[in-house]
């Protein structure tokens, strides 16, 4: 579908340029060549880059030209002979890597897409991308369930395009085709040198063949470029046309028109409100009532190559255009939406993880109304080669897509399919088993799936690649100990708070020799799920004050090498949070691996100005003002926080129960923030960085007061002791 793809949706050339002169020269050939490949037209522009290359010309600028071409054209068998060259040049760029491992991908060769994938994220890594594409693991998760949908071939395609089918009634479809070439002159596209797409109807069977494809009637054909379409629920069509004018940089863009229904055809080309001859607007899709319209653009302040958007119905008139959001659109091209009657959204990316070219997904709106994650459909309707414009019937079970996948009847094909029970998302977390001695995966070692209490859920042996995998759950917390004779257990952690996103979390387990001593821990966030990346771990010997650093990986673990018989100080910092100080000591230990979360919790609480947090061991009963040994215990817990958090400005508030008066509260609030205010000096905290006061009853938590009717527990309530961070020295 990738000739679809160029023609259909991405920037078309209307015409066939001039045959080319005939050149005697490989540089004469590669001068034509790039003039064609500047005019879009990658079909001649291929041809005459081969001549250049059989004359001779088999440089870098040739043989990228036809790796491009090849691509652009769909032909990924030649783009990975080409793309296998490219990649040996001294000075490729990350993004030949990248095409390399798609053509790979395309032809179905996995696991050497993934070895080029992962050498590009390497090289050109994005924020927020993966460091491994996990190409593998997708492809098993995408096919593990390839008996969910029964595909078959229909009668209708021809040796040319067919392609997205859209519901006309229950009887009928239609759906574009180039099929038609001895109508008056042919008009074929400069991207590809293949004939127009027009809009075709077919009569639909009970096995979901489709028969008798005709020509739509009406006047909604042209000499351009028309489809995909959609039938809104009033019966009219909306449609995809190329414009007649070029852009100002002299493409021929997308535009969508609507034409009403006149007996059996249509007649119309009635602007959609959002067209714009400066970028494409195409592939409509209508919601089953009618209140939302799907469709595809390059507009700007997208995601990068062409998003869905959305407009909601405003009594008669189109609303502004919203992007579908990251949920569904990525950096590279979403296309093909349809929304089924139930409200699910199905469309095809490139961009999301899929068995190779385009892959189809579904997404349905969570309880905010977002499309916040995509499920890939899975073969055996995704494959290695393009696969889109999916749409099922109104009782969720059969419909139809097209495909470029070998077998068919030439170029696009439509095919229908059955499904036999209904999606759902699987998440994974898989990885390997690395041997830090010797930097080599481990097979047969035994691998444990841990819930966030240390119970063993899941048990798998790894296997010849050191690779094991694990069904997980979305909003969890889990740990991956893998075992082996002769070293000590590895674990990491990681949480699924994003892994709708993700799809599969990926945590490799590296296992060191059983000798001498090793610390490790994992840090948490405090108030909310999941582990913290990116924080600063220094372990300091306070003997020497030698001093090592880490950084947590993605799963909030990090691990050291300790000297035996020495004190040690670990410092926990990330910036905006609270940084925490856990001693520890290695004396009269030999080997093993200390835990530092069985010493010290080991969680990250996030600084904000002005919140007040509590000190509920901080009380006292009646009139009293000494402090108990555990309200000690707290206060020493917030010096050795300003202890090892210097830049921090703290005030520490006193409040009284309600039920006192104004000024029997205000005097014992006082007298108890004095109390609290020696303790804390006495133990080191400098007087410019406390401030500790009582308030009374004039901050209560509740309505409560001396002269309202409270519980003893509302009363209770106003009763505390907290500290606010006031302010951060420095910033």
């Amino acid at each position: 579908m990738k000739r679809t793809l160029c023609r259909i949706l991405l920037l078309l050339g209307l015409a066939v340029p001039a045959a080319p002169v005939l050149a005697q020269s490989a540089e004469a050939h590669t001068r034509i060549a790039d003039r064609y490949y500047q005019r879009m037209a990658y079909a001649q522009a291929k041809e005459e880059y081969r001549i250049a290359a059989d004359l001779g010309a088999v440089n870098e600028h040739v043989v990228k030209r036809l790796a491009d071409c090849s691509m652009k054209l769909g032909d990924t068998a030649e783009g990975e002979i080409w793309y296998a060259q490219v990649v040996k040049f001294l000075n490729r760029e990350p993004l030949d890597l990248y095409m390399y491992a798609q053509a790979l991908k395309g032809n179905g060769k996995y696991a050497e897409a993934e070895e080029w994938m992962d050498r590009y994220l390497a090289l050109d890594r994005n924020e927020g991308e993966p460091k491994r594409s996990n190409i593998l693991d997708f492809v098993r998760k995408f096919t593990s369930n390839m008996d969910r949908f029964t595909v078959k071939r229909i009668s209708a395609n021809s040796p040319l395009d067919d392609m997205g089918a859209t519901w006309d009634g229950e009887d009928r479809v239609i759906f574009a085709s180039a099929r038609d070439t001895a109508v008056g002159v042919q008009w074929r596209s400069a991207w590809n040198d293949q004939p127009f797409l027009d809009l075709y109807t077919a009569r639909r069977q009970p096995d979901g063949d489709l028969i008798a494809p005709m020509r739509v009637n009406g006047n909604v054909n042209s000499n351009l470029h028309e489809g995909p379409a959609v039938v809104a629920p009033d019966g009219s069509l909306w449609y995809t046309r190329t414009n007649a004018a070029k852009s100002k940089n002299g493409i021929h863009r997308l535009s969508i028109l609507h034409a009403r229904r006149e007996g059996d055809g249509w007649n119309g080309d009635d602007p959609f409100l959002y067209n714009n001859t400066e970028c494409s607007v195409g592939h409509p899709a209508i919601s089953a009532d009618g209140k939302w319209f799907f469709f595809v653009s390059d507009m700007p302040g997208g995601y990068g190559g062409t998003d869905i958007y959305v407009c909601q119905d405003m009594g008669g008139q189109w609303g502004e255009p919203r992007n579908l959001g990251p949920g569904v659109n990525t950096a590279r091209n979403e296309l093909f939406p349809f929304m089924a009657q139930e409200g699910t959204l199905y469309f095809s990316s490139m961009g999301l993880p899929g068995l190779g070219g385009l892959d189809v997904f579904a997404t349905k709106r969570d309880v905010n109304g977002e499309f916040s994650f995509s499920v890939n459909v899975g073969a055996p309707v995704n494959g290695p080669k393009d696969d889109f414009a999916f749409v099922i019937d109104k009782a969720n079970t059969t419909g139809y897509f097209s495909s470029d996948r070998p077998g068919g009847a030439g170029g696009d094909d439509l095919y229908s399919f059955t499904m036999h029970y209904p999606l759902e998302q699987r998440f994974l977390c898989t990885g390997t088993v690395i041997d830090d001695d010797n930097a080599m995966p481990v097979a047969g070692a035994e691998v444990e799936l841990l819930n966030a209490e240390g119970a063993v859920l899941e048990s798998v042996g790894s296997d010849a690649d050191g690779r094991y995998s694990f069904p997980v759950e979305e909003n969890k917390e889990y740990a991956i100990r893998a075992r082996l004779a002769g070293h000590y257990d590895g674990i990491v952690h990681f949480g699924t708070e994003d892994i709708a996103q993700l799809q599969i979390v990926a945590r490799d387990v590296h296992l060191v020799p059983d000798a001498g001593i090793w610390m490790r821990g994992a840090v948490k966030y405090k108030d909310k799920l999941g582990f913290v990346k990116g924080v600063k771990v220094s372990v300091v010997n306070l003997a020497s004050f030698f001093s090592e650093v880490r950084t947590t990986d993605a799963g909030g673990d990090f691990l050291f090498r300790m000297q035996p018989n020495e004190e040690f100080e670990v410092v926990l910092e990330k910036p905006d949070y609270f940084s925490m100080s856990v001693p520890l000591s290695t004396a009269g230990v030999k080997r093993g691996v200390i835990d530092l979360g069985e010493v010290k919790e080991l969680s990250l609480e996030r600084i904000e100005v002005g919140r007040p947090l509590p000190l509920k061991y901080v009380n006292w009963s009646a009139d009293e003002m000494t402090l108990s040994p555990t309200a000690k215990a707290e206060l020493d817990l917030l010096v050795d926080r300003m202890q090892v958090n210097p830049s921090l400005d703290i005030e520490v508030a006193v409040h009284a129960n309600t039920r006192r008066s104004a000024d029997a509260a205000l005097k014992l609030t006082q007298g108890r923030a004095k109390v609290i205010d020696a303790y804390m000096r006495a133990n080191g905290v400098p007087k410019d960085r406390l401030t500790v006061k009582g308030y009374g009853i004039t901050k209560p938590l509740n309505p409560c007061g001396p002269d309202v009717e409270c519980t003893d527990r509302q009363h209770a309530e106003n009763e505390r002791v907290e500290y606010t961070v006031t302010g951060v020295q420095g910033s």
